[in-house]
């Protein structure tokens, strides 16, 4: 796999400034705003500002929520941004795929604790909850997901009740299933309390299930 040289530069500069307990995310932030746009998009999908993390943690601290588990999270980079910005108050994981890529030389490093699919024979209720449940208060994040039956399956088996999904504004023609703003959620009490909008007309909205069974 070829990556060109400034890409690797880059990726040196991300891993220094991520380096220790919190690293050094405001200097993150700088540095992302002085990447050439596609390399940008090419590290992290959203870059967000400082008020953008602010807000989204203000939104955490008064709801009580301290754990959050990422489906599909990638490298978790926007994940570590997150907790960062929040003083580590924010226990993140992440759940992915493909074991071998993630852990393979190729592949960009983790920047937050990943969980992986395969290592459950299947994706029951035991397992999600090992990962994230309610005590404390917890939450699962999508962020630019296209997946619908995997949205949905893993919905159905979630034990928590807060939910948060991050993807673009509906007007910009980017498809993502589900869509923050319209995520067409089972019909089972899910309301959505907070909708923030990022830079680049990105949005986090915040849904509470208010019957959990």
């Amino acid at each position: 796999m070829f990556v060109e040289q400034s890409e690797l530069e880059s990726l040196r500069e991300i891993y220094y400034l991520t380096n220790g307990a919190s690293g050094s995310w405001r200097k993150l932030l700088a540095f992302g705003d002085s990447l050439e746009q596609q390399l940008k998009r090419k590290l992290l999908w959203i870059w967000p500002t400082m008020v953008d993390l602010e807000n989204h943690n203000h939104f955490l601290a008064k709801h009580h929520i301290q754990r959050i588990l990422s489906i599909g999270c990638g490298s978790g980079l926007l994940e570590w941004l997150m907790a960062a910005a929040g003083g580590q108050k924010i226990s993140m994981h992440g759940l992915e795929v493909d074991r071998n890529w993630w852990q393979s030389k190729y592949s960009v490093r983790s920047f937050i604790p990943l969980n992986y699919v395969e290592d459950a024979d299947q994706l029951d209720d035991s397992f999600l909850s090992g990962c994230c449940n309610d005590a404390p208060p917890c939450a699962m994040l999508f962020c630019y997901f296209n997946n619908r039956r995997a949205f949905l399956e893993y919905l159905r088996i979630y034990q928590g009740k807060w939910l948060i999904l991050i993807g673009p504004h509906p007007a910009l023609g980017i498809h993502t299933d589900p869509n923050p703003i319209q995520p067409q959620l089972p019909a089972d009490g899910w309301v959505l309390r907070e909708r923030l909008d990022w830079t680049d007309r990105n949005v986090v909205a915040f849904y509470e299930k208010c019957s959990i069974i």
